[in-house]
């Protein structure tokens, strides 16, 4: 019986991890039994999951005893610690610390593994092991392929589990250990795949390969607003890197235009936003603006189906390489977004939407915006049938993720 074992850390619990609603239908073709391993302890509501699909509840953090007992095998984490030498990464307190808890958190996995292997009586010949996320999970798995060669096992690679400068310590543990023993590394972005692959050394260059994320539409693309107004969405986390202030400084210096935008997501400086938006814009006549909350996957595309949007808005300071502006292209809406991670890859400047410099100023998003709307109609329609032929080459999930589940398949 062809078995997965699929770590993420909350689907198909709570709301989260929404893009890998689109992957998973297709990937769960292809195994005769499913286990989902997740970090979510707590969440109550579950999304629709096949009948031979089966949810165990699995914690990230380590005990402080098992990082005591982690440091027994000093002499293997030497070996990471010549490469962070080599990488100029700072030796300290923060940078140890984080090295140990991925290395205790290694052996946790490796030995869980073990154990529910057994109890569950998996052919481990017939075993695929899978971490969403390039995190402590993987270089668990990573560490169980090593005893155990026979087990396919891989990990996808985005962003935050990718560029060590997104960190403070810009530093990602046991790189080298992961890509070296899993079978396979999925990065989302050529820009990902290039970085890994220096990252380390070009060593295991056969085992980074590309596997685009990708979005499911089967909607009509409908044609801009044609208001008069210029109708803008953003989608994000209301975190630091996603700047969205910047979108609401911009807006406020714009008095020549009438703009509406709504943005859907939440998070911790959702409150902080949304009072700078007060502040801002609550003013201003030619502005309207709303803040759409934290929505389903479904809710954001019916959205998208029924409301004629001019331009989708991503400001962000890193990227892997956004989901977000592959749902809007898939209808046929245009973004304008910075130029980081792999965003270049998804948005071409003036083809399918703007690039922005990825330390841009509010001057310049303005500039942008008012480019945008003082587009001849002729224009216009190009960018949006553009969006979507791009997306539906590129990013159409049900392309991508059926070439993804036969890779899998064949490793």
């Amino acid at each position: 019986m062809k078995t997965l074992i699929f770590f993420t850390a909350q689907f198909p619990l709570g709301t989260s991890e929404t893009f890998i609603e689109s992957e998973f239908p297709v990937l769960a073709q292809s195994f005769d039994k499913i286990f989902i391993v997740t970090n979510d302890l707590y969440s109550a509501e579950k999304r629709k999951i096949p009948a031979h699909v089966q949810v165990v509840r699995y914690p990230y953090a380590s005990s402080f005893l098992s990082k005591i007992l982690s440091l027994a095998n000093f002499f293997y984490l030497q070996k990471e610690i010549r490469f962070m030498r080599r990488r100029d990464i700072a030796l300290n307190k923060a940078t140890l610390s984080s090295l140990v808890a991925t290395y205790t958190k290694a052996t946790e996995v490796n030995s869980f593994l073990e154990k529910f292997v057994a109890e569950n009586k998996i052919d481990l010949s017939k075993l695929t092991l899978y971490s969403y996320w390039m995190n402590d999970m993987a270089a668990g798995l990573a560490m169980f392929n090593y005893k155990n060669p026979q087990v396919k096992t891989l990990c996808r690679v985005h962003g935050w589990d990718l560029y060590f400068e997104r960190h403070t310590p810009n530093y990602l543990p046991l790189r080298n250990f992961i890509v070296g023993n899993l079978t396979a590394t999925f990065c989302i972005s050529e820009n990902g795949k290039n970085y890994l692959d220096e990252l380390t050394a070009n060593k295991f260059s056969q085992k980074i390969k590309l596997a685009r994320l990708g979005t499911f539409n089967t909607n009509n693309v409908l044609s801009p607003s044609n208001s008069g107004k210029l109708k803008l969405v953003s989608c994000s986390n209301i975190v630091p890197l996603k700047r969205v202030h910047l979108i609401i400084e911009a807006l406020a210096s714009i008095d020549d235009l009438e703009i509406e935008w709504v943005h859907f997501g939440v998070h911790f400086l959702k409150d902080e936003i949304e009072n700078l938006a007060h502040e801002k814009l609550s003013g201003k006549k030619n502005i309207h603006y709303k803040f759409g909350g934290q929505v389903t996957n479904e809710a954001l595309l019916h959205y998208y189906s029924t409301n004629a949007i001019d331009a989708f808005i991503n400001v962000s300071e890193t990227e892997g390489l956004p989901v977000s502006i592959m749902e809007a292209n898939s209808f046929g809406i245009p973004a304008i977004a910075t130029n980081v991670g792999g965003t270049a890859e998804i948005v071409q400047h003036q083809v399918n939407g703007f690039l922005l410099k990825a330390n841009c100023t509010v001057g310049e998003i303005v500039e942008t915006i008012k480019v945008l709307y003082n587009l001849p109609s002729e224009k216009k329609s190009a960018l949006r049938k553009n969006a979507f032929e791009i997306w539906n080459k590129e990013f159409n999930a049900e392309n991508n993720y059926c070439a993804f589940a036969k890779t899998i398949r064949s490793l």
